[in-house]
């Protein structure tokens, strides 16, 4: 399995629900320089979003995506790195 195929599978298993990620209660959202809130999206309007990230333990991810997703792993089904 490709780099690509790994990450779109570890996505898979964000977007599918389940982990979930939760801010700390004493986070706050902060905007950077220059930028300004125009508040939420209307929740009718699509929206496309694009992430960039820069690709490092690419082997650990592909054996992490690999045992969460074969039924005969005891890490089967686990959505965190223990």
């Amino acid at each position: 399995i490709g780099p690509r195929a790994c990450l779109l599978g570890l996505l898979a298993l964000l977007v599918a629900g389940q982990c979930s990620y939760s801010p700390e209660p004493d986070q706050q959202l902060t905007l950077p320089p220059g930028w300004v809130s125009l508040g939420r999206a209307d929740p009718e309007e699509e929206l496309s979003l694009t992430f960039a990230l820069k690709q490092q333990n690419v082997d650990r991810l592909s054996e992490l995506v690999q045992a969460v997703s074969d039924p005969d792993s005891p890490r089967y089904g686990a959505c965190r790195d223990r």
